[in-house]
């Protein structure tokens, strides 16, 4: 095998692994599905309580906050179920598994992130302190406890970080692009926290809404690149 040969073989093996990364790790439309779903959930909720502040869900009834949490938990149902029904597609459209090493990977690394994530929201959506543990200690059910807006405010901001720092972790063992969403994401999730927390609605838009429809539509175009 001459020099030339051995790099073209180089570079076919290349052009294999990083069509592999990109169908499975990377599902373009799934990302871009996922951000057209967040921005209609963005703009129901401003629809709902006329602020851009993710706080303001407290002044609702409480029909009306119930609508609310329904209507996010279907979003995210909905962008989970799109990703895996799309990735398998695409892997088997391939020839490639669902359960490679890109994927197992990419699950591994978001993982403890997006059970990070959760444990907050709900310590952030339900007070829990030494009030509650002295409430049931005490059998003494008739101490209000009710979310602080405050706290309410953080949760965008650190699901936004929490992820990014998924998506970067799963990118190491990946092409670049899943790093680049990762680091864009930290650092709008720590502008957003420490500068313009009463904007989650906003932040929510431009970050899962916004930067996963450019980042999709990047990776399609990349995929077509890649196929062609």
């Amino acid at each position: 095998m001459d020099a030339n040969e051995a790099e073209n073989r180089m570079r076919e093996i290349q052009r294999i692994m990083e069509r592999a990364t990109l169908f499975t790790l990377l599902p373009g439309t799934a990302a871009v599905v996922g951000g057209l779903l967040v921005l209609v959930g963005c703009a129901v909720s401003y629809a709902m309580f006329r602020s851009l502040d993710f706080a303001d869900i407290l002044h609702l009834p409480v029909h009306g906050q119930i609508d609310f949490c329904v209507m996010w938990f279907l979003i995210g149902v909905a962008g989970v179920l799109v990703e895996v029904i799309l990735t398998n597609r695409a892997a088997a459209g391939q020839q490639l598994t669902s359960t490679s090493r890109p994927m197992r990977v990419a699950a591994f690394s978001l993982t403890p992130s997006v059970i990070v994530a959760m444990v907050l929201t709900v310590k952030f959506l339900v007070p829990v302190d030494a009030r509650v543990w002295s409430m049931l200690w005490s059998w003494n059910f008739n101490v209000p406890l009710e979310p602080r807006a405050e706290e309410i405010q953080y949760i965008v901001p650190v699901w936004m970080m929490l992820y990014g720092t998924g998506v970067y972790t799963a990118g190491l063992f990946s092409i670049r692009p899943p790093r680049v969403l990762g680091l864009m994401f930290l650092a709008m999730g720590v502008i957003a926290l420490l500068c313009f927390p009463q904007y989650g609605v906003v932040s929510a838009a431009l970050s899962f809404g916004v930067l996963h429809l450019v980042f999709g539509l990047y990776i399609l175009h990349k995929q077509r690149q890649t196929v062609l």
